[in-house]
């Protein structure tokens, strides 16, 4: 409303002006013109002399008389005429800004209220964006992708709580019933208070382990300290430490480093972002599967890549498995699965250093993790 008064306004000023102007120019002209018929007119030569220029002061005089008062009701007619043109104008100019401006302004009018009837508990509703081509239409599409977003960032935030709140509550809970189980025994035995504090020690070890991953996975104040990284030395560790889980599930592991170019990193974060990637790779590998490690450059873009013949990853979940406690494959326990921080933390040391990580998969034959790192 405000924006079709302010329009009417403006015209209305304009409008006013634009005649006001207009009339002070027909006064001049009309006032120039009296002052000259009412002066002395100058006889010009000529061979042959009319009645007027015989007696020019009885002309102009008989003309003076004659013209005025035609003057003055020719300059008040003007004026009446310029008063209705503006009062038409104005009202024609306000009618047509009101609908113009209102017609304009009424998908404004529904954004607003859609926006406004949209909360936390109703993200799905989306503005319709009727294929408007406009700068509305724009509007609308770009609040839409946002409330995609916003959607997906509480569905995350929910998921988030409820997996916290099931991952501390499983080992909270075999922690009381240990308790509970000793409160019954009238006599407990030694064996018994021994069996549950090892049940309570290997409980809070577990939620000391959740908590600690959390804070290495949020902790943004951690400064990192960069040294030159051998990836090969490294990933040499990483398949010695972890030989005795390909031993038992028969994997064949085989390392090429054709990535020769010194880079810089923090080993201990690098560290446990790559031994995560490989130790997924075997954890849910095939039985006599095999893990490729591979480091080169591409286009001064240095790339590791680790490649798995296990089971793969549905499609619809690669977007999600670098969620803080999301699991592919629901069913698996803890012991076998882990927290699903794993990935996470992966991602987080890779994005900590500027570098990308990328997930490929194909549901049956495999996993390919590739680190873009920057040369």
């Amino acid at each position: 409303m405000r924006i079709t008064l302010l329009s009417g306004t403006i015209l209305l000023l304009s409008s006013a002006i634009l005649t006001l102007g207009a009339s002070y120019n027909a006064h001049t002209q009309f006032n120039n013109i009296n002052i000259t018929m009412g002066g002395t007119l100058t006889a010009v030569p000529s061979k042959v002399l009319s009645k007027a220029e015989v007696y020019p002061s009885l002309s102009a005089t008989a003309e003076s008389m004659i013209t005025k008062p035609a003057l003055t009701a020719a300059r008040q007619q003007f004026d009446t005429t310029n008063i209705l043109i503006l009062a038409v104008v104005s009202v024609l100019g306000m009618v047509m800004v009101y609908i113009i401006a209102g017609r304009s302004l009424h998908p404004i009018h529904e954004l607003s209220r859609t926006i406004s009837a949209i909360s936390e508990d109703n993200l799905r509703q989306r503005i319709p964006e009727d294929q408007r081509n406009d700068e509305v239409g724009m509007l609308s599409g770009s609040f839409n992708i946002m409330l995609d977003r916003l959607e997906k960032s509480f569905l995350r935030q929910k998921r988030f709580s409820a997996n916290v709140a099931h991952e501390l509550k499983t080992p909270l809970a075999t922690i009381n019933a240990g308790i509970q189980v000793l409160h019954l025994d009238k006599n407990p035995s030694v064996s018994e208070y021994e069996e549950t504090l090892a049940t309570t020690e290997r409980n809070v070890k577990r939620l000391m382990a959740v908590v600690d991953d959390l804070m290495a996975l949020y902790d943004e104040n951690e400064k990192l300290e960069t040294v030159p990284i051998n990836l090969q030395g490294m990933f040499e560790s990483i398949l010695s430490e972890l030989r005795p889980l390909f031993d038992d599930k028969q994997i064949k592991t085989e390392l090429q480093c054709g990535l020769k170019t010194v880079f810089y990193g923090n080993h201990i974060l690098l560290y446990r972002a790559c031994f995560n990637l490989v130790e997924n790779a075997a954890k849910y590998n095939k039985g006599c599967g095999k893990i490729l490690i591979e480091t080169k450059a591409d286009n001064k873009v240095g790339q590791i890549i680790i490649t798995d013949t296990g089971n793969g990853i549905p499609a619809d979940e690669l977007e999600q498995i670098f969620e803080p406690f999301y699991r592919v494959n629901k069913s698996r326990s803890r012991k076998e699965g882990g927290a699903g921080l794993g990935l996470s933390i992966v991602k987080t040391i890779i994005e900590k250093h500027g570098w990308e990580i990328s997930v490929h998969s194909t549901l049956g034959h495999g996993s390919v993790f590739t680190i873009s790192l920057c040369l």
